[in-house]
Order: structure tokens, then C-alpha cells, then sequence
């Protein structure tokens, strides 16, 4: 039997088993309020992402007499495309995650980054079940083909999703404590895409570009990914150890800067 002083002072793992199941009923809870139970419902949360992926891939077929070093630009979205959903879907949805769920923090239980987790988790499992299968589905089709290492592109997925992590936890937490970054989030979001890698591969920029460009980390990961499945059929430009700090260093300020929109809501 627990005692009161052990309910008081719940042990780390205790702690972190609550809070999982906290995120994960508020995932639910997301899902339910944004998608609805009727018609196909939550798996609006899969044909959302799948449908964007499909879209840009047909529409980039048109563009196949201009194809890259290797293969088809078709094929090269279905590699590229995704990678933006990850770190722009998943911001809309976090701006003002805490203010507009700020009736559910009477639960006693409920913290207010537990909003942006849940959203996050929600986000990067929709776009990540939605590449993988529009890409079996080329791959049978003949538009793609099988990795030419799947440890490496499944690294640089994550690397992105590190990325994509940290520049949520920023983007969210700033939202929080300035209402200018929720309208000007659509602006910044516009001006990373051109900088993201997945548009223009790093090999196709000029010398004197490439290096100021690769201090993006979100490129690197990009290339890196790349990497993974053309192999040495594309030329690509990363640096893994690099990649590591940067992201690193981006997620303890997200997570530093949602402390203080946490404090700030708390006391607002």
C-alpha cells in the first residue's frame, strides 16, 4: 500500500508513467475534436498528410524532362516532400497550444507542455505512417526504389524530427508569451522553405552558398536522408557531428523558453 508521503513524492518512474498516459489521453482527445467520429474520421489523421505527398508527387511527374542528377523529380519529392510536413504541419498546430486548452489546466495532473507533446507526437506519427506508405506504394509502382541504406535515411529522418522538435518547442513557446509570433509563424515558415533542403538539393547550390547554407541543421538532416536512400547515385553535403550539437542546442532553448511560457501562463 502507498503511503502519503509516497503519493506525495511519486518516484521518477511513477511520474513519467502518468504523464504518458495524460499525453497520450489528450492525443486522443485531439484526435476526436479535429477529425470527428464520422464519416473516416480519425484516419482524416493519415489521408491529410498522405493526400499533400501524393499531390506534389503528381504534380512534379509533369516536371520529369528537367529530372536531377538521378532519377525523376517525382521521385525526388517523395523523398523531400515530407520532410517539410514534419516541421510545418506540426507548428500550426502547436501556436497557442496552452491558451486555447487553458480550461483542461483545473485537472490537477494536467502540465501545460503536456499540450505541445501530445500535438507533436500527433503530427510527426500522421506525417511518418503517411511517407511510409505513399512510398511502398511507389516503390511497387516503379517511381522509387528500395533505400540504398535504410539505417542511414531512417537517421536522417530523425535528425529531422530532432530538428523539427526543437523549432516547435520555440515556435509554441514563443507564441505563449507574444501574440505578434502567431500571426508572423506563417511568414517564417514561408522563408524556411526554400532553405530547407527539400526543394533544392545542397549539391545544386553554389560553393561560396552551400557552406552558409548548411549551418542550418534542418539541411543537413535533409542530405543526410538523402543520403540514405539515392546512396553515392546523388552528391550530398552534411555534417553529422554538427547536425547533433545544433539540434541539441535548439532543444534545450525550446524546452528553456517553454518553461518560461509555462511560468508566464501560470501566473498570467
Amino acid at each position: 500500500m502507498m503511503t502519503d508521503k509516497e503519493d506525495r513524492n511519486p518516484s521518477f518512474w511513477r511520474g513519467l508513467k502518468v504523464q504518458a498516459r495524460i499525453v497520450w489521453a489528450l492525443l486522443l482527445r485531439e484526435m476526436i475534436t479535429r477529425y470527428g467520429r464520422e464519416n473516416i474520421g480519425v484516419l482524416w489523421l493519415f489521408a491529410e498528410p498522405l493526400l499533400f505527398i501524393l499531390g506534389i508527387a503528381l504534380l512534379w511527374t509533369y516536371f520529369d524532362h528537367r529530372a536531377i542528377s538521378t532519377g525523376t523529380l517525382a521521385e525526388f519529392s517523395i523523398v523531400s516532400y515530407p520532410t517539410i510536413l514534419l516541421w510545418r504541419n506540426t507548428t500550426g498546430r502547436v501556436i497557442k497550444a496552452i491558451e486555447s486548452n487553458k480550461s483542461l489546466l483545473h485537472h490537477r495532473l494536467i502540465r501545460p507542455v503536456d499540450f505541445f507533446y501530445s500535438r507533436i507526437i500527433l503530427e510527426f506519427t500522421s506525417v511518418t505512417a503517411s511517407f511510409l506508405l505513399i512510398f511502398i506504394i511507389f516503390m511497387f509502382a516503379g517511381i522509387s526504389h528500395a533505400p540504398a541504406d535504410l539505417l542511414d535515411m531512417t537517421i536522417g529522418w530523425l535528425l529531422i524530427a530532432w530538428f523539427a522538435f526543437g523549432f516547435v518547442m520555440v515556435m509554441g513557446a514563443l507564441s505563449e508569451m507574444n501574440d505578434v509570433i502567431e500571426k508572423i509563424s506563417h511568414v517564417i515558415l514561408y522563408f524556411m522553405l526554400p532553405v530547407s533542403g527539400a526543394f533544392v538539393p545542397a549539391y545544386v547550390v553554389p560553393d561560396t552558398l552551400r557552406d552558409y547554407l548548411l549551418l542550418f541543421p534542418l539541411v543537413d538532416g535533409v542530405e543526410y536522408f538523402h543520403y540514405g536512400y539515392y546512396g553515392n547515385a546523388m552528391k550530398t553535403y552534411f555534417d553529422l557531428e554538427y547536425t547533433i550539437v545544433a539540434n541539441l542546442v535548439l532543444t534545450l532553448f525550446g524546452l528553456a523558453l517553454m518553461v518560461k511560457a509555462v511560468r508566464r501562463v501560470e501566473t498570467a
